[in-house]
């Protein structure tokens, strides 16, 4: 039977599980305060994971690359290794993103290990970029990532109601895209690459991040009214919330990459 501990709103199940009631404001704030802290928690993981291996790996490449005739020649072995490394993760990434929410939907067991993993794997894979893009690009896509999420975020929070018509514009919004990316692979096939190519790219690119933002906005506002129905659920919504939260925030992060990518780029 579960007990109730009137001194901090929290109900205790049988097998020792956290539920909280949400009897009132500071209850609810306590909730919500775990969901943002372990999304932190998921995000500084991946971004060390990052940054450690993206950067490890390329001091280990160059160390152990050979120069010949002044051509640095790297090490076939690693690069291999590297590439079929992030096939691999990219699978189990691909797999986890569908097991995730069943193994939260199911609730039977503690899902905080499988989010470790899975938020692991995202850091590897996210490590390409530190191949790619300079640091001073990462460091400011990321800054300009958290901006653009808390002011979502903030908005999500404070609209009243439930938001049930967005749901409508992000269907549209995410069929939209998908023509126009059709119609301008189709132009390209047919007709090769021109500018009206490049500038169609850019209309279905922004229109997918105004998606990635109402998606930001739909999910914080479904979390507080998850944490404002009075249900009482234990700490494996805590994580499937911040599980939430934090694709939000990798998805809009890997957009902003690529935009800044493209205007420093133009600035050079």
């Amino acid at each position: 039977m579960p007990t109730y501990d009137s001194s901090n709103n929290k109900t205790y199940s049988a097998d020792g599980s956290v539920a909280y009631t949400f009897a009132d404001r500071q209850t609810k704030g306590i909730f919500l305060s775990k969901v943002f802290g372990m999304m932190f928690i998921c995000l500084l993981i991946t971004t060390v994971v990052a940054a450690g291996f993206g950067y490890g790996f390329q001091a280990l490449l160059i160390n152990t690359a050979t120069v010949t005739d002044g051509v640095t020649i790297l090490d076939t072995n690693l690069v291999t290794g590297l590439v079929i490394g992030l096939i691999v993760t990219m699978i189990a990434l691909l797999i986890m993103s569908f097991v995730l929410p069943i193994t939260f939907a199911r609730g039977k067991h503690n899902v905080i290990a499988p989010l470790m993993i899975y938020v692991t794997l995202m850091g590897l894979l996210l490590s390409t970029f530190t191949f790619i893009f300079d640091w001073v690009i990462l460091v400011e896509s990321f800054g300009v990532t958290a901006l653009i999420f808390g002011v979502m975020g903030l908005l999500g929070y404070v609209s009243k109601g439930r938001l049930t018509g967005i749901g409508f514009i992000l269907l549209g919004l995410l069929i939209g895209a998908a023509a126009l990316s059709g119609i301008n692979w189709l132009l390209i096939l047919f007709g090769g690459i021109q500018p009206q190519n490049i500038t169609l790219s850019w209309f279905v690119s922004l229109i997918l991040f105004a998606f990635l933002m109402l998606v930001t906005l739909y999910d914080v506002n479904r979390i507080r009214q998850i944490a404002e129905n009075g249900a009482q659920q234990d700490n494996n919504l805590v994580y499937y919330c911040a599980y939430i939260l934090y694709s939000d925030f990798i998805a809009l992060l890997i957009r902003v990459i690529y935009f800044m990518a493209l205007i420093m780029g133009r600035r050079k």
